[in-house]
């Protein structure tokens, strides 16, 4: 069983990093995080799908990322974010 102190401290994370940037929205915020994390990270969950009109479609398929890791990257990311902060 995954610990359950993962959870509140995965949420501060992300909480931290939206305070610092607080007119996203929250789905925009978790589209930046997973697109962001998936550069650095090979872009192995990058999915692309272009409709008919050539409009195209992105998406990230991170189902299988561990939650330590992605903390890590939360860690490093809002450490990146307040060093930009005047």
């Amino acid at each position: 069983m995954r610990d359950p102190k993962r959870i509140p401290e995965l949420l501060k994370l992300i909480q931290e990093i939206w305070e610092c940037d607080q007119d996203l929205r929250f789905l925009q915020l978790v589209y930046i995080l997973q697109s962001k994390y998936d550069a650095q990270n090979g872009s192995n969950g990058k999915v692309e799908e272009v409709e008919k009109d050539g409009f195209k479609r992105i998406g990230y398929d991170l189902f299988n990322v561990e939650d330590s890791g992605f903390k890590e990257f939360l860690k490093e990311y809002l450490e990146e974010l307040k060093k930009r902060e005047p």
